[in-house]
C-alpha cells in the first residue's frame, strides 16, 4: 500500500466522521427545541367577573304592607277608629335593566318591573248600631328605578335602590244589612332599597334586596269617607340572566 493510497483512505473516513458528528447535532438540538415548546406553560383563563350590560330576570318574595285607616262610616252609624293593618302576602314579577360599571369601583343600572301579589287583610268592629267590616288588598304594581351600586369584588355587586313604583289596591267596607263600599285605586309613591347580587354561574347571577315604597293615600267611596295611608316592606329574591 502506497502513501497516497493511505492518506486517501484517513480523509475519506475523517469526512464520513464529521457528517456523522453533524447530522447527530443538528438532531439533538432539534429535540432540544421541540422539548422546551411542550414545557411552556398553557395561559392562564381570565378569572369569572359579573357582567354589565343588558339584564332580564324573575323575582319572587314578600309583601308586608302597613296601612293607616282613618275610619268615616255613614251617619247612621257611630263607629269610629284609626286602626293599622298588617296586609301580607307573596309576591313575584319579571323585570328588565341595564348596567354599566363607570370605573372600576362605581356601578350604575337602570330598572322596569312588573310585579303580582296577594297581600290583604280584613276586620271587623261591632257598635249598637250593627257590624262594620272592611278590607285591603293588593293586586299588582310596577315601577321604576336607578341602581347606584359598588364593586365588592369580581363577582359580587352591592347597590341602592332609588325608585318610584305604582301599585293597584283596594279597599273595601260595609255595614251589615247596610251601606257598602268598594274603591279601586293605582298609588304611587318613593321607593328606597338595598341590595346584594352576586354571579353564579357564566352569565346568570341571583340578588337579594329590601326595599320601602311611601304610596299616598286615597278615600273609599260611595257614602263612606275612610282614608286608607298605605306604604310597604319588600323582600325579593331574584335570578338574573345576563347578555353581555
Amino acid at each position: 500500500m502506497n502513501l497516497s493510497s493511505f492518506k486517501m483512505k484517513v480523509l475519506t473516513a475523517s469526512l464520513i466522521l464529521a457528517s456523522s458528528t453533524g447530522v447527530a447535532f443538528a438532531k439533538g438540538y432539534k429535540g432540544e427545541a421541540n422539548y422546551k415548546g411542550e414545557a411552556m406553560a398553557a395561559p392562564c383563563p381570565p378569572p369569572k367577573m359579573l357582567k354589565d350590560g343588558w339584564y332580564v330576570g324573575g323575582q319572587v318574595g314578600y309583601d308586608s304592607y302597613r296601612v293607616r285607616q282613618n275610619i268615616n262610616t255613614p251617619s247612621t252609624s257611630d263607629i269610629i277608629g284609626n286602626p293599622v293593618l298588617n296586609a301580607t302576602g307573596w309576591v313575584g314579577g319579571l323585570f328588565l335593566g341595564y348596567g354599566q360599571y363607570l370605573t372600576d369601583l362605581f356601578y350604575l343600572g337602570g330598572e322596569i318591573f312588573a310585579n303580582v301579589s296577594d297581600a290583604d287583610e280584613n276586620y271587623s268592629l261591632t257598635d249598637t248600631v250593627g257590624t262594620y267590616n272592611s278590607k285591603f288588598e293588593v293586586n299588582s304594581s310596577y315601577g321604576l328605578a336607578l341602581l347606584p351600586g359598588l364593586r365588592l369584588n369580581d363577582t359580587s355587586l352591592g347597590y341602592i335602590r332609588l325608585g318610584w313604583n305604582w301599585a293597584n289596591l283596594k279597599g273595601k267596607e260595609n255595614i251589615t244589612g247596610g251601606a257598602s263600599s268598594s274603591k279601586s285605586h293605582t298609588s304611587n309613591g318613593f321607593n328606597l332599597g338595598l341590595g346584594l347580587e352576586t354571579l353564579v354561574y357564566e352569565n346568570w347571577s341571583v340578588r337579594t334586596e329590601y326595599s320601602h315604597t311611601w304610596y299616598n293615600s286615597f278615600n273609599s267611596g260611595g257614602t263612606f269617607g275612610t282614608k286608607f295611608n298605605p306604604s310597604d316592606n319588600q323582600f325579593m329574591l331574584g335570578v338574573l340572566y345576563h347578555f353581555a
